[in-house]
């Protein structure tokens, strides 16, 4: 199966197909970099979290961010209530590393904006560089205010030329984010391996306005749904 995450990122993938008894062909197409600003912009809007209702946190990688500015503003003690925060899915959940108010299950920001109350304030949505803004507009549309900060970014990467031809080879590929089947259809255009799977309904859609022909798209945005998915097409076929 190749696998089309970032380097820092693709061991637990790496680790959970090898435990299924799958060969892991690695071909990492993004990298997550620090914002064109170095960050300036977020830290400075994350030193002021005491001003917001509530925190919305849509990946790992941008509660990775978030999380030392919650650690720094509980043990301040500075202010009587803190925001509450809400996460697109258990493991963007488990790494903000304190107590999540909302969390959407399955893992998918739709399902997110469905459940998000309605209220009036103002609301920190912390996204990639490449998120659209649907799910702030649907936070917009139940009353709230929404400010949008830029926690890092995705940046493509060309693969070398050895690393293509294996890839192609292989019978799966696993497309773990939009930006992953962008990136992919950068390097290759529409030629894939036998069988391609998307980790949920936003990845999906990218996959196919790009005219890559999906196998399965995965119910939930985690690792264990999009190997599950995978499975199923291998055992099917």
């Amino acid at each position: 199966m190749v696998v089309t995450r970032s380097a820092a990122q693709n061991a637990s993938l790496r680790t959970l197909l090898e435990a299924r008894g799958a060969v892991v062909v690695e071909v990492p197409l993004i990298t997550i970099a620090e914002p064109e600003d170095e960050g300036r912009e977020r830290d400075a809007v994350l030193q002021r979290l005491h001003e917001f209702a509530w925190i919305v946190v849509t990946s790992p990688n941008g509660a990775e961010r978030l999380a030392p500015f919650i650690d720094a503003g509980h043990a301040a003690g500075d202010h009587e209530s803190f925001p509450l925060v809400a996460a697109v899915g258990s493991a963007t959940a488990n790494t903000v590393g304190s107590p999540v108010a909302l969390v959407a299950e399955p893992a998918r920001a739709d399902v997110l904006a469905e459940v998000f109350p309605a209220g009036s304030g103002r609301v920190l949505v912390v996204q990639g560089s490449l998120a659209d803004e649907a799910l702030s507009r649907a936070i917009e549309d139940k009353g709230w205010e929404v400010v949008r900060v830029v926690a890092y970014r995705t940046l493509h990467l060309r693969p070398a030329r050895e690393a293509m031809l294996p890839a192609l080879a292989a019978d799966v590929l696993l497309l773990a984010s939009g930006s992953a089947a962008s990136a992919w259809f950068d390097a290759f255009g529409a030629s894939t391996p036998p069988f391609v799977v998307a980790i949920g309904p936003s990845t999906a859609k990218v996959a196919r306005d790009l005219g890559l022909v999906l196998s399965a798209v995965a119910e939930e945005q985690t690792l264990e749904s999009l190997i599950g998915a995978a499975e199923r097409v291998v055992d099917t076929h």
